[in-house]
């Protein structure tokens, strides 16, 4: 669940994402939800949505990040389709994630997930990531790790092999 919070002192709304304990369990996910906060931890860049504050209770573990109200570029681009899309407007969205990636690449974090469901419009048409589930920080010996969308997965990816950060400018290309 996400809710929509006001932050009285920084006159600013933020979003709050609730997530259950017990589903991150179900699911096996401990590991994944720890690393993916302790990413976010080193991470505050305009065009990411920025994690404010993490905290929990007995049953949910809370995450404040950035409240962008634009949707997905997924909704934006079944609400309008690609051809009422110009190429200013497609340029644009482009340089944001670029903006994003060479930001998240000079951290040496790998996103892995680039795809239009992680990417979240503002209420000025900026283009943001998110969803850091299944980013790495890059390592030498990654051939074992293949999480991703098949649908942007690169080659090196699918076949098991060492990957770079060029797997993420393989998804924007795909996109």
């Amino acid at each position: 669940k996400v809710w929509k919070v006001f932050d009285k002192k920084f006159q600013k709304y933020y979003a709050l994402k609730e997530i259950s304990k017990v589903k991150v369990i179900d699911k096996k996910s401990i590991n994944t939800i720890k690393y993916e906060r302790e990413l976010l931890c080193h991470l505050n860049h305009p065009l990411l949505i920025n994690l404010h504050y993490s905290f929990q209770d007995y049953d949910n573990l809370y995450f404040v990040l950035d409240l962008l109200t634009g949707g997905d570029l997924r909704y934006q681009l079944g609400r309008r389709p690609r051809r009422f899309y110009n190429e200013s407007q497609t340029k644009f969205f482009i340089a944001c994630i670029i903006e994003s990636l060479i930001y998240i690449h000079s951290k040496n974090i790998i996103h892995r997930d680039i795809k239009p469901e992680n990417l979240i419009l503002d209420s000025r048409g900026y283009v943001h990531i998110t969803d850091f589930g299944i980013a790495k920080i890059q390592i030498s010996n990654n051939h074992k790790e293949t999480s991703g969308t098949p649908g942007y997965m690169s080659p090196e990816v699918l076949c098991g092999q060492n990957h770079t950060i060029s797997v993420d400018y393989f998804a924007l290309g795909v996109m």
